[in-house]
């Protein structure tokens, strides 16, 4: 594959500088290749380019780990576990990363590199997620991505990992951003989500394959779901959280943010709340997003919904209308209808319908 000129054997030397110089390559990556013309000339050099500013340290550094690296064989180690590279001067590249300070100048990848170039949206939020959060979540990327958009997150616990599999439950392909190398899948209990993507969608790392997830890595990562996306959808936040650096970020690259509003009484809600109050799009369903982002929406789920519930008898609407979207059990929704044996029954028909449904220990919710 060629790059604008740049050859991907080539580029096994921009990969072995950046095993040697890890994100500090960003800012340097675009005049240190102007001034030399090839990434093998950089590596052949022992001298310092004037005038494209690596400090003398960095450059020692470099000259002095080095001396240890064979390009190819680094960039053969990397092929055989399956991992690509892309750089900011590839084709393949995403253009609205283009646009944000600190560009990413390598992402390390696994699965179709083509997803960056498509209409993505970031969905991002609490890793300690409510029940009712997840479930939105993972039916709202559901139903987006439905529509067309492709759905990014950051694969963590909570609301990340419920987004990644509404999407896949569409049967459409989604993007993990990594804060560790692209082959070390964090959290480990999302290792399953992790192949499923993999095989199915793009998972993307700025961190050189085998980095660690510290605590650190997350928050810069966090400027990559923003940039690579049209839009931020924040679903449940706490005040200050990794959600909302995402979000600033959106902010400060020019992207719309949404926000899914909640009880003002819950600490998960507050992030959102903030947003919407400061000029967030309020967000209830998905054509708020899609519209907000010039698509065009098919009302396919909504009027699924709506043609049910108009179907349904009086006691069966009453019954429904009595729940929500957080779990209630069977003992207080008995508690509000006298005849018991008939609110099974009206459950059971709800369900069939797909208005509702039976968790375990006898909890029941809308979707």
């Amino acid at each position: 594959m060629t790059t604008k000129g740049v050859s991907a054997i080539d580029n096994h030397y921009a990969v072995a500088l950046h095993k040697i110089w890890g994100l500090s390559l960003n800012k340097y990556f675009v005049p240190l290749y102007e001034y030399f013309g090839s990434w093998e000339q950089v590596w052949q050099s022992d001298k310092n380019p004037p005038g494209v500013g690596v400090p003398q340290a960095l450059w020692d550094k470099y000259l002095y780990e080095k001396k240890s690296i064979e390009p190819e064989k680094l960039a053969e180690a990397i092929t055989r576990q399956g991992i690509k590279t892309v750089t900011r001067l590839d084709p393949h590249f995403s253009r609205l990363l283009l646009q944000i300070s600190n560009i990413p100048c390598i992402l390390y990848y696994i699965g179709d590199v083509l997803l960056l170039r498509e209409n993505v949206l970031a969905v991002v939020g609490s890793r300690k997620a409510s029940y009712y959060g997840q479930q939105q979540a993972k039916l709202m990327a559901k139903e987006l991505a439905a529509q067309g958009l492709v759905i990014a997150s950051g694969m963590a616990r909570g609301i990340d990992g419920a987004a990644h599999e509404g999407a896949l439950e569409a049967n459409r392909p989604t993007i993990a951003v990594l804060g560790s190398g692209v082959d070390v899948p964090y959290p480990r209990e999302n290792k399953r989500l992790y192949d499923k993507i993999c095989e199915r969608g793009l998972v993307i790392s700025e961190y050189f394959p085998g980095t660690p997830p510290a605590p650190s890595n997350f928050p810069i990562r966090n400027r990559i779901i923003s940039g690579l996306s049209m839009g931020v959808y924040v679903i449940e936040a706490r005040a200050k959280s990794g959600s909302l650096i995402t979000s600033d970020y959106a902010l400060e690259q020019g992207r719309e943010v949404f926000a899914l509003p909640g009880p003002v009484n819950t600490p998960n809600s507050i992030g959102p709340l903030r947003l919407i109050q400061n000029g967030a799009k309020l967000v209830i369903y998905p054509e708020d997003i899609l519209e907000e982002l010039g698509f065009t929406f098919k009302n396919r789920l909504l009027n699924q919904q709506i043609d049910k519930i108009q179907s349904l008898k009086e006691q069966e609407k009453r019954l429904l209308e009595s729940l929500t979207w957080e779990p209630a059990h069977i003992d207080s929704i008995l508690g509000r209808f006298a005849n018991e044996n008939k609110i099974y029954e009206l459950l059971i028909n709800l369900e069939i319908k797909g208005l509702i449904k039976q968790l375990p220990g006898k909890y029941y919710l809308r979707v």
